[in-house]
């Protein structure tokens, strides 16, 4: 995966988790927490809690990679209007456990999600960056917005990608991370959401399929590299989407 991703950038295991060594962090993306509790105020229950997924995820990327810094590249909450009680709950007691487990210092890079939220995530300490976090040459920002990119390498959420594979009448949907090439000559890192519900939209092959502005104004979708992310199957590389969907 080395070859694919760069010395700098790798997987911490078959979660959409990224582990940025030169920076001893770990990147998630789009944990989208208190998703339950939005769904069940329209009438829908859903069985269980992502929580506990969420959470081991990222313990088993702190103890695999000994991480001490952890990056939330935007929409750590669901719900845009208000700050819920699920969504207090759960990011409170993810940011307890992640010190539990090690972590010194985390950041979240807003998201279009990231309402009423601030005032908690202060008081646990926790860094708010409202656009773009540069470390170095990767610059990293959720992806909702069209802003300034210092870095070659630019790691963004907001997309939820994901690739359908479809063998005879079997298909099934995997989380992929999107390595792609803009015309501006910076590459792409967009990461799956972390957040179990959120299984990802299938990766197009025209800009305009695509939320972000990012994307939408430069990036090359068709030459996109995916990369499965998944804890049954591992950590794979695809070929280029053009090829995928021929």
């Amino acid at each position: 995966m080395e070859e694919v991703l760069g010395r700098k950038l790798g997987f911490a295991g078959p979660r959409p988790v990224l582990y940025l060594r030169s920076d001893n962090a770990l990147i998630v993306a789009d944990i989208h927490f208190g998703y339950e509790e939005a769904l069940a105020s329209q009438g829908v229950f859903v069985y269980g809690s992502q929580f506990g997924k969420v959470m081991s995820a990222a313990k088993e990327a702190i103890a695999s990679t000994g991480a001490k810094r952890l990056i939330i590249n935007g929409d750590i909450k669901h719900v845009f209007e208000r700050l819920t009680r699920q969504e207090r709950r759960e990011v409170k007691e993810f940011l307890l456990q992640l010190g539990e487990a090690g972590v010194k210092e985390i950041i979240l890079v807003r998201g279009n999600h990231d309402n009423y939220v601030s005032p908690l995530l202060k008081d646990h300490g926790v860094s708010i960056v409202e656009d773009v976090l540069d470390i170095g040459e990767f610059s990293i920002t959720h992806g909702h917005l069209e802003v300034e990119l210092k870095g070659d390498y630019v790691i963004m959420g907001h997309e939820h990608p994901a690739v359908q594979i479809s063998v005879g009448a079997y298909r099934e949907k995997f989380k992929a991370l999107l390595i792609m090439p803009t015309e501006k000559g910076k590459t792409l890192f967009v990461l799956p959401a972390l957040g179990e519900y959120q299984f990802g939209n299938a990766a197009g092959l025209e800009r305009e399929s695509y939320l972000s502005p990012i994307i939408r104004s430069s990036g090359i979708p068709r030459r996109a590299l995916p990369v499965l992310v998944d804890p049954r199957l591992g950590v794979y590389s695809l070929v280029e989407l053009e090829e995928l969907y021929a």
